[in-house]
């Protein structure tokens, strides 16, 4: 059974969202409960974060939002997992 808040013409057309689109609508949730400043507060909660390579996974994650054939999923993931635990968002898996 999928969520009501899930795009309802995908779901009429596909029958489902991507896990990537699925971990898209959990990046924003939690950079709307962490604010405009979710990029420094994860640097600061999560050293992996405050290197290059920490940056470029959030880099490549908000280019993902506008244009969904960006970031890769398990870089999405690492960044909203790591998201959720700062905000305080319970868990879901993924699959």
């Amino acid at each position: 059974m999928h969520s009501p808040e899930e795009d309802p013409s995908k779901i009429k057309e596909f029958g489902y969202l991507t896990i990537k689109e699925r971990l898209i609508k959990r990046f924003v949730v939690a950079r709307d409960v962490l604010g405009k400043h979710w990029r420094d507060e994860l640097a600061e909660s999560d050293p992996f974060f405050n290197t290059k390579l920490g940056a470029d996974f959030m880099g490549s994650v908000s280019q993902a939002i506008s244009d969904t054939s960006r970031g890769h999923v398990d870089r999405i993931e690492r960044v909203v997992v790591a998201m959720e635990k700062l905000a305080g968002i319970k868990i879901t898996r993924v699959v």
